[in-house]
C-alpha cells in the first residue's frame, strides 16, 4: 500500500502574534513516517496546486492527513480534507464536513447542546470570550476570563472575528482522547494542573515554552480520578463524537462546572501528532505503541 504523509508547512508570513512552531508539522510528519515503512513525507504551504502535485506525483492508495491549518489558515483545513475527497482520496481522520464544522466553536456548541451533551451554560459571570473559529488556543489570554460586562467588551474589541461568550468553569480541566474506526472504541484521560495563579490554557502555555503560562500548565495521565467521574468524561466525549461525526481519532477539553459536571469546552478533530506531546502521548499512556495506532489509522480509512 503507498502512504503519503502530506503535512503543512508554516506560512511565508505569520499573522502578528503568532509562532511558526503552531504551523510546522514536520516533526509530526517524520514521527508517522517513521511509523509506516515505505510511506513517503511531503511538506506543503498549503496553496491547492501544492497538493494536486504531491499526489500526481505519488499517487497514494492513502494520504496521512496531516494539513491542519494551511497556508497558515485555519479556516482552510476542511478545504484540504475537500479537495482529497473530491479526487477520490481516502485520508485519515475525520472528512471535511466535520473539520468544517469544528473550525467554529459557536456552531460546534450548538450541535453538542442540542445532541445532549453537557457544554458550558451563557450569561453569567465570570464568564471566557474566545474566537468563535480559531484553534490552538489563538487569541485566548488570561484576560480573556471576565469578570464583569465591561471586561467582555474589552476582550471582545481585542478580537476582530467572532467570537463566543460563556460561562468560565470553575472546576478541573480534562483532555479526553479519543481512537476508533467509526466508533470512539479507545480512549485516554488526563487532567492539566495549573499552577500560580493560571486559570486556563492560554496561547502562551501552549506554544510560548519561556513564558510563565508555559511553565504554570502541565497534562498528567496519571493523576486518580474518581471512577464515576472517569464515566462522565467519557460519556461526554463519546457523545462529541457521535454528534459532530469524528472519525478515526479526535481530542476534546471539557471543565466541570460548580456542581461537578464536566462540560466540553473545545473539540479538535486533527490534534498534533509530534512526538510526546497530544494524541502521540496519549495513545502511548494507554499501552499503545505508535506503530500500531498509525498503522490502524491506515487501516481504518
Amino acid at each position: 500500500m503507498r502512504v503519503l504523509v502530506l503535512s503543512t508547512l508554516p506560512p511565508a508570513v505569520l499573522r502578528p502574534g503568532r509562532v511558526d512552531g503552531e504551523f510546522d508539522l514536520s516533526a509530526a510528519a517524520v514521527s508517522v513516517a517513521g511509523a509506516l515503512p515505505g510511506s513517503r513525507a511531503v511538506g506543503v504551504r498549503g496553496e491547492p496546486h501544492e497538493i494536486l502535485a504531491a499526489l500526481d506525483a505519488h499517487r497514494p492508495d492513502v494520504v496521512f492527513n496531516l494539513l491542519e491549518a494551511p497556508l497558515g489558515r485555519p479556516d482552510l483545513e476542511a478545504h484540504a480534507a475537500a479537495l482529497l475527497e473530491w479526487r477520490g482520496v481516502r485520508f485519515t481522520g475525520s472528512g471535511s464536513e466535520t473539520l468544517a464544522l469544528c473550525r467554529r466553536k459557536d456552531r460546534t456548541r450548538g450541535v453538542l447542546a442540542a445532541a445532549g451533551v453537557p457544554v458550558p451554560a451563557a450569561g453569567g459571570f465570570p464568564c471566557i470570550v474566545k474566537p468563535a473559529g480559531e484553534d490552538g488556543s489563538a487569541g485566548i489570554d488570561v484576560d480573556s476570563v471576565c469578570p464583569d460586562a465591561a471586561a467582555v467588551e474589552r476582550a471582545t474589541k481585542r478580537i476582530a472575528d467572532p467570537v463566543v461568550v460563556e460561562d468560565f468553569l470553575p472546576g478541573a480541566e480534562y483532555v479526553v482522547s479519543l481512537w476508533g474506526r467509526t466508533a470512539p472504541d479507545h480512549v485516554s484521560v488526563g487532567e492539566v494542573e495549573f499552577r500560580n495563579g493560571l486559570r486556563l490554557n492560554t496561547y502562551a502555555s501552549k506554544w510560548l515554552v519561556e513564558s510563565d503560562d508555559f511553565r504554570n500548565s502541565s497534562l498528567h495521565y496519571h493523576t486518580p480520578i474518581d471512577p464515576e467521574l472517569r464515566t462522565d468524561l467519557v460519556a461526554a466525549a463519546r457523545g462529541t463524537w457521535r454528534a459532530v461525526g469524528l472519525r478515526g481519532y479526535a481530542r476534546l477539553d471539557l471543565r466541570r462546572d460548580a456542581a461537578g459536571i464536566p462540560r466540553v469546552i473545545d473539540v479538535n478533530p486533527n490534534p498534533e501528532l509530534s512526538p510526546e506531546v497530544g494524541i502521540h502521548r496519549a495513545v502511548v499512556e494507554a499501552g499503545w505503541s505508535w506503530e500500531q495506532f498509525i498503522g490502524e489509522q491506515v487501516a481504518w480509512t
